[in-house]
């Protein structure tokens, strides 16, 4: 996997978000109390295909950066390069309608901008401890990456990711059809991971990190469809379960819960530490943010 990528797997400070208690940094998974339910109960998490987000417009643009740098680099590549990029360049209309699921995470536990689309009837922030995180995405072949805000960033991810193929392609003595075309599909579904961690700038404030999948095929027997109020939306189930602790309680990567700002929230904090009998929660708590009307 190329190096841009790795760089969005830095550690995150020694503590993340007002209510840690622990020095082990953590990433936060807002959600409804619907969602919380079916996480603690199923010990699973559902990544939602990227076409079906309200800013897969960012996927699309991001896809823009590759097809652009690799006319550029053509130009100048030798032949098997530019074998290479021609061949990516056709495939990218194909990938761009394939299946990629993604989970959001934020860096911060208490963000009213997050609580926004919850707080009316109560939402729930889930504090995942980020190694155990990174072993339930090494487990179903996801990607943990850094959302990427600003635009000249983005350009030089992508200029980097295609040097990065072309450097490949050129260590090479011999390369048969046969490569190139496996070269030409690794570099565009390696490159769309990328392209989901694009987000408009307008959003800097939620320090968004993804779960990104790779390229999954339509009938990938993880691939479940759930309904909303307007729309199918298909969703990839990625299990949580990491096994017991030494009290004998299941490890789901979740050590810290938070309820968000409702008239109900302490009746909800009750009823959420039943839900969790049996999972190993270290704290729950409340949000410090007061109840208003949103």
């Amino acid at each position: 996997m190329p190096n841009m990528i790795d760089a969005h797997f830095a550690l995150l400070p020694e503590s993340t978000g007002s209510h840690s208690k622990a020095a082990r940094p953590r990433l936060f998974h807002y959600t409804t109390l619907a969602g919380y339910l079916g996480i603690v109960s199923q010990k699973a998490i559902w990544a939602t295909n990227i076409h079906y987000l309200n800013d897969s417009a960012e996927f699309s643009y991001g896809l823009g950066y590759l097809t652009e740098e690799m006319a550029v680099r053509a130009k100048h590549a030798d032949p098997v390069g530019q074998a290479v990029l021609f061949r990516a360049a056709e495939l990218v209309s194909l990938y761009k309608e394939g299946f990629i699921y993604t989970a959001s995470f934020a860096e911060d536990d208490d963000l009213l901008s997050q609580w926004r689309g919850y707080s009316a009837g109560g939402g729930i922030c889930l504090g995942f401890v980020v190694a155990d995180l990174k072993k339930i995405a090494n487990r179903a072949e996801f990607r943990l990456i850094r959302c990427i805000y600003e635009q000249s960033q983005k350009a030089a991810l992508a200029r980097e990711f295609v040097d990065h193929w072309l450097n490949i392609v050129r260590s090479e003595d011999v390369v048969p059809e046969a490569r190139i075309e496996r070269h030409s599909h690794d570099l565009v579904t390696q490159y769309q991971q990328l392209a989901c961690a694009f987000k408009d700038p307008s959003f800097r404030e939620e320090n968004e990190w993804r779960l990104v999948s790779k390229f999954v095929p339509f009938e990938h027997s993880s691939v479940k469809v759930r309904c909303t109020p307007t729309m199918l939306v298909p969703y990839f189930e990625v299990p949580l379960d990491l096994g017991f602790d030494n009290e004998g309680l299941a490890n789901i990567g979740i050590d810290t819960i938070i309820v968000g700002p409702s008239l109900q929230r302490e009746r909800i904090l009750r009823a959420a530490s039943i839900a969790a009998r049996g999972v190993s929660i270290a704290d729950l708590s409340l949000s410090e943010i007061p109840y208003r009307s949103l």
